[in-house]
């Protein structure tokens, strides 16, 4: 199973990321993008990592399970959406 997803994170630290997305296969995330409140992005994959940025180690919560967590604010989206912010960090990259 492939879905997308778009994480608000509503932390106070302004060195975290305000939005993660992801691309998740058979609950493990093998793409994501890491959205900062000054507008940069950074990406992982399977080759590549970026500071602070790189896929998890563990199978990811699903969407109702991140959700319970009101720092959180989950969104599964459309695969067009996803790959928009892909396309547009790695031509920044």
């Amino acid at each position: 199973m492939s879905y997308f997803l778009r994480v608000r994170w509503l932390s106070e630290d302004p060195d975290d990321p305000v939005v993660l997305w992801s691309h998740v296969v058979d609950g493990w995330e093998i793409r994501k993008v890491d959205e900062f409140a000054d507008g940069h992005l950074v990406w992982a994959d399977g080759g590549h990592e970026s500071g602070s940025t790189r896929l998890g180690s563990a199978p990811v919560p699903s969407p109702e399970e991140i959700a319970d967590d009101p720092q959180f604010a989950v969104d599964i989206i459309d695969e067009p959406d996803f790959e928009f912010v892909w396309r547009k960090t790695r031509a920044d990259a």
